[in-house]
Parts: C-alpha cells; structure tokens; sequence
C-alpha cells in the first residue's frame, strides 16, 4: 500500500521536527515536504500534490488559515488540518467556513494528529477533544424560530444526529452512543444536509453548532 503524503508547516523548527518524527513514526505515512511560512507551503501543495496537508495558523509572511484559504479554492477536497495555540470558536468558525477538515491544538498535537490524519484522509471531521470541550462550555445561540421548526422536518432520529454533531461527535462516537452503525449514521447525516438544503465541506457541524443548543457531554 502506497504511503499518505503529508505537507507539513510551522516556522518554530523544533516543533516542526518533533511533528514529523511523530507522523513518520506510524507506518503508512510519509512527509513529502516540510514548509516554515504559509507561503512557502502553498508552494508545497501545488509542487508536490501531498495526501493531507497540516499547516499551524500563526506563521509569518502568510499565515496558516490564509494559506488554508487560497489552497481549498483550487483544491477544494484537499484534507487541511489546522494547528493553534489558541482556543478561540470565532477562528474555529472560519477555519470551518474555509473548508478545514481538521483543527488540532498544538499542546496536543503529539497525541492527536495521527487521529487527525487518518480522520481527514477518510473524508470526516476532526476536532481536538480539549478544543471540543471548551467549545461546548461557550454559550449557544438561543434556538430562533427556524430552528424550533426543525423536529418537523427532522425525524426523532435525525434530531438525535444533529444534537450529537452539534456536540461535536464523530460519526463513530454516534454510532457507538446509539447503538446503530456508522453507515447509518452518515445515512442519517446526508438525509439532514438534503432536508435543510445544506451545501459545501463542513455546513452541517456548522449549522449544528449554530442551530442547536447542544447538551453538555462526552465528545
């Protein structure tokens, strides 16, 4: 089996270093290319056509977001994870809203990042459980008038999904919780998306995080 190709780009060098020799540590995966501004990884991504790409956002010259942003519109099923220092939901939105698949916290990044890789390479979300956590103690937006008319155009089922997404569960978490499998989960996720005319990478965790007042929980 060919090996995930990875771009990595963070301008501190000991922790680029130590963030290569983690992903290289587990078997399948390569780093092709290693960037220290974001400039210098847009040239990466367009050079050297990496599997998954994981930029820091605050580097020098470009930053990570922005790099983010110009490398999503040419290559919109690129997986892009983030990396940040900073908990902070507006720059998690807009991270979410540029098409980021992945959003790690650099002080967990050894731990979290292989999860991150092999989430993103297969299509779905990730989110650190600490940058979850904190999320879900933010205060919601208090349900409007579209969002009380969702259970009628949502099944019983279909709500249980929004409020975990909302809650910033995986599909396989859901799964787990519900007892169901993960194709019906992603089943039930893409019977949401066409009900609510939701479109483009991310719209539904970010219509669940915006919609629905989510309960405190287990990420």
């Amino acid at each position: 089996m060919n090996p995930i190709n990875i771009l990595i780009a963070d301008d501190h060098p000991i922790f680029l270093k130590g963030l290569r020799e983690v992903i290289e540590s587990t078997g399948g995966y390569k780093v092709i290319y290693q960037a220290v501004n974001g400039t210098d990884a847009l040239d990466g991504i367009f050079s050297k056509q990496p599997d998954v790409v994981v930029l820091d956002i605050d580097m020098p010259v470009k930053n990570g977001l922005q790099a983010a942003q110009e490398a999503l519109a040419a290559k919109p099923e690129l997986p892009v994870i983030l990396l940040t220092m900073h908990k902070a939901k507006d720059a998690f939105m807009k991270a979410l809203e540029t098409g980021v698949m992945g959003y790690v916290l650099k002080e967990n990044a050894v731990v979290d990042i292989i999860h991150a890789i092999q989430s993103v390479s297969a299509g779905n979300a990730y989110i650190s459980p600490e940058m979850s956590a904190f999320l879900l103690r933010q205060k919601h937006k208090p349900p409007d008038a579209a969002t009380a008319d969702l259970s009628s155009l949502l099944t019983p089922s279909e709500m249980k999904i929004l409020r975990a997404v909302a809650a910033y569960k995986s599909s396989r978490d859901i799964a787990e919780e519900l007892c169901i499998s993960e194709k019906t989960v992603s089943n039930h996720r893409m019977n949401i998306t066409r009900k609510l005319s939701l479109t483009g990478k991310n719209s539904l965790l970010r219509f669940a995080i915006e919609a629905v007042s989510a309960p405190a929980g287990r990420f």
